[in-house]
């Protein structure tokens, strides 16, 4: 069983790439740039929790209160193909570790949606 932040997908690396390529663009995602050669998305996501919760009125900032954080975070979305599969791995922005949090399972569930 793959760790959080990653999947496996049963296709060779062109045809993952593609595919990953694709789902990412449909679940919204902002692809900055791109390394075929290396495997390497790095994408923006923004958590749609956060972006749909409101943001705390005038005396509620007055006192304080901070709304939640809608800035966009970058990760990288890593494929390795293996012969006739290829591992998607969601990464931190600085490419150091897999992204075990939240938000690298809700990006590997929306493409695990997308690559049905």
């Amino acid at each position: 069983l793959p760790a959080a932040g990653s999947m496996e997908v049963d296709e060779p690396f062109d045809r993952a790439w593609r595919r990953v390529s694709l789902a990412l663009d449909r679940s919204g995602f902002t692809i900055e740039d791109r390394d075929r050669s290396a495997g390497l998305f790095f994408v923006r996501y923004v958590d749609p929790k956060a972006a749909t919760v409101e943001e705390p009125g005038f005396f509620a900032k007055l006192f304080g209160a901070k709304g939640p954080d809608k800035t966009p975070q970058r990760y990288r979305v890593v494929l390795k193909g293996d012969g006739g599969k290829t591992a998607v791995t969601v990464q931190n922005s600085a490419g150091t570790a897999p992204e075990v949090g939240d938000a690298g399972k809700a990006i590997v569930a929306q493409l695990v949606r997308e690559l049905r």
